[in-house]
Order: C-alpha cells, then sequence, then structure tokens
C-alpha cells in the first residue's frame, strides 16, 4: 500500500502538468489567430471617422479637419478587447457572408453618409463599400459597424442631420 501512494500522486502530477501544457499551448493558438485579424472601417456624412481592429487592439480615429458637438467623438482611443470576443466578433462576421459580398452598394438618394469596410483575415482581404449606410446596405455590413461601435465603448453610434 505503501507504494501506490506515491504512483497515485505522480500520476496526478503528471496529468496537472500535461492539461497547463494543452491549455497554454491552446491560448497561444487563440493569440496567433486573432492577431492575423484586421477590420478598418470608414464612415463618410458628418462624422468622416474610422475605426480600426487589429488583432485584439481596437482604434477610434476620429476627423481631424473639424470639431465636433459632442466630445466624445473628438478624442481617439485605443482599447485592448479580450481574445475569445474577437474570435466570436470575425467569426459572426463570416457566417453572416461577409466574403460572398459584392464590393459595392449604391444608392441614388442625394443625402447619404457612405460607410466603408475592409476586413482582412488569414490573408484575405475584402472591401465593401456602401454609398448610404442606412439605405441598400447589407445586414452583415450594418452589424460589423454597430458591434465596432459596442466594443469601442463610447457610444459613437451614427448621427443624422433632420430632413
Amino acid at each position: 500500500m505503501r507504494f501506490v501512494v506515491p504512483k497515485v500522486v505522480a500520476l496526478c502530477s503528471s496529468f496537472l502538468i500535461y492539461c497547463g501544457y494543452n491549455t497554454e499551448k491552446r491560448t497561444t493558438s487563440v493569440e496567433e489567430a486573432v492577431a492575423t485579424y484586421k477590420i478598418t472601417m470608414k464612415r463618410g456624412g458628418l462624422h468622416q471617422d474610422a475605426f480600426q481592429v487589429v488583432g485584439n487592439n481596437l482604434r477610434y480615429i476620429p476627423d481631424s479637419t473639424s470639431s465636433k458637438i459632442f466630445e466624445r467623438y473628438n478624442i481617439p482611443s485605443l482599447k485592448k478587447m479580450d481574445n475569445q470576443v474577437v474570435l466570436e466578433f470575425f467569426k459572426n462576421i463570416e457566417q453572416l457572408g461577409f466574403w460572398k459580398l459584392n464590393d459595392e452598394y449604391r444608392t441614388d438618394a442625394s443625402c447619404t453618409s457612405s460607410l466603408i469596410v475592409t476586413v482582412e483575415q488569414n490573408g484575405r482581404i475584402k472591401t465593401v463599400r456602401c454609398d448610404d449606410f442606412e439605405r441598400n446596405c447589407p445586414p452583415v455590413i450594418k452589424y460589423i459597424d454597430q458591434k465596432v461601435v459596442e466594443l469601442e465603448g463610447n457610444y459613437l453610434i451614427w448621427t443624422f442631420l433632420p430632413g
């Protein structure tokens, strides 16, 4: 009986070391996958601003040529996101059919707010341009815009002029 306890302890220790090694390996592969992701989103209309997601960093780049009424639209920001959140976001983009979209969505309206989204993932690059964010813009592009604004956290939603 006295030789069984050391064997059980050695077996349990080996198992714990093995599990710890696998967790570290999984984490590294998630970090490597996230590092290949990038989104650039440029908003037109009154905004003329941009957001960039590079890996797990989300950056807001305000319009430098004019000042906005709401101060939060004038302040650049940088936010570090959780890797799992980034992975889930990119999985949703793919599942919603981003890679199958046309390159351009035009509209005949006169007062428009353009939205240009470029997604890079594992060497694939696609840019989609919508002449008007409100009209004739695919749901996946609206999802990207809403999710990026939500993840940035400063409530930098679209602002429209009346009329």
